[in-house]
């Protein structure tokens, strides 16, 4: 055709016809659209009057769209039928339709309960019970357990269930011809069980709004209960329930030698051997200096003559050994006897400072030492602290 001269365009509507519709929120083809007696098209599933648990500003944003319920449904209830899990409304023209998704939008069932965990360990059996908060979306009708965390208990804690539809006890995710499989917010009530992979959690109590919803949908809800406390640990066969005495607190290694690293109690001592026979008069009454080390309970015995003549720097520092009668170690207050087993080791007892008092003899390995003088100040201060012991005047023996 030449340029300005060709045929009148008649058609002005280039759009395609629908052919889809919604359902529920979900596009599918017409021809799955059923009509009702009035022949208006209707949907097979429907959502309650909500809009009194939603927020002020989305309720005026969606004022155009009203629900009510069927007078056929209500003709059922009165029947004692059972009612469908979402009553059909009565569709109007010219209303726009909201899908479930949109109206439960952020609307959740709060419930708070627990659940008992027995658990046997080391001949001790013990119920536990664990707070838990379970969670129903309405948007989606799934559930979610929560237990709260407590600090050091030394098990998992947190998410026991993610959201997700959990099945009924004795459902198969197969079985499509029970629309009951899985739970409903219909099921859950305060003071009731909800058994979930095999675990019973029990529901004591729910938060306002969520009773107010349930209580809109015609359902009674029960009386709030008190969650059980702990059991102590209890032995096996053992008839009465006795509770454990609380664990002692243990000292750390390292407290003992932190406190008392450095400090030394000295006093001044003499090996009695007046009593026996061929010992010459310098021999009798001996002085000797011993040592009592605080942090590990030893004791140390030299000479005492040796001693201040080192001092002097009579004897010369390589020959300190020679000045050493009892080296440094636990001394036993009786002597020790033969070592049989590790078991022996356990009945012997010790010298402590209680056993060092001005005046007191004791055995050293069956020689007899007498304590005459206290060595210096930080030993008399620490017998006056610890022990009330305010007389150090020297023992004078004959």
């Amino acid at each position: 055709m030449l340029p300005g001269i060709g045929q009148k365009t008649i058609k002005s509507n280039y759009r395609k016809c629908q052919t889809l519709h919604f359902h529920d929120g979900v596009p599918l083809p017409k021809g799955n659209c059923y009509s009702s007696t009035s022949g208006n098209s209707i949907s097979s599933q429907a959502d309650y009057d909500l809009h009194r648990f939603r927020p002020p500003q989305l309720v005026a944003s969606r004022s155009a769209v009203h629900f009510e319920r069927d007078s056929k449904h209500m003709d059922r209830e009165l029947a004692g039928l059972s009612p469908p899990i979402y009553p059909p409304y009565k569709a109007h023209s010219g209303r726009p339709f909201v899908p479930k998704s949109v109206l439960y939008d952020r609307l959740t069932l709060r419930f708070e309960g627990f659940y008992v965990e027995d658990s046997v360990a080391w001949g001790y059996s013990r119920r536990t019970v664990h707070p838990v908060k379970l969670s129903y979306y309405l948007e989606d009708d799934t559930i979610s357990v929560h237990e709260p965390v407590t600090p050091n208990s030394g098990r998992p804690q947190g998410k026991l269930v993610c959201r997700h539809k959990v099945l009924k006890s004795g459902h198969e995710k197969d079985d499509d011809e029970n629309p009951q499989k899985f739970w409903h917010w219909k099921d859950l009530n305060v003071a009731s069980d909800v058994d979930i992979f095999g675990r019973r959690f029990r529901l004591t109590n729910c938060n306002q709004w969520t009773r107010e919803f349930l209580m809109s949908a015609g359902i009674e809800v029960n009386a709030p209960e008190d969650v059980p406390e702990s059991n102590p640990p209890l032995k096996k066969n053992d008839a009465a329930s006795r509770s454990r005495s609380a664990p002692q607190p243990r000292s750390h290694p390292l407290k003992k030698f932190l406190e008392h690293d450095g400090q030394i109690l000295r006093f001044g001592c003499v090996w009695d051997r007046r009593e026996e026979e061929g010992v010459s008069v310098d021999e009798r009454m001996k002085p000797y200096v011993l040592r009592y080390f605080l942090v590990d309970d030893t004791i140390q015995i030299t000479d005492a003559e040796f001693e201040s003549n080192q001092k002097r720097g009579l004897y010369s520092t390589n020959r300190a050994q020679e000045a050493v009668l009892l080296r440094r170690q636990r001394l036993p207050k009786e002597p020790r006897p033969v070592m049989t087993s590790p078991a022996d080791a356990a009945d012997l007892t010790f010298y402590d400072p209680k056993d060092l008092i001005l005046g007191n003899a004791i055995s050293v390995h069956g020689r007899r030492f007498v304590f005459v003088e206290t060595g210096d100040e930080f030993t008399r201060s620490f017998y006056r602290n610890n022990f009330d012991i305010v007389d150090f005047t020297p023992v004078e023996l004959d």
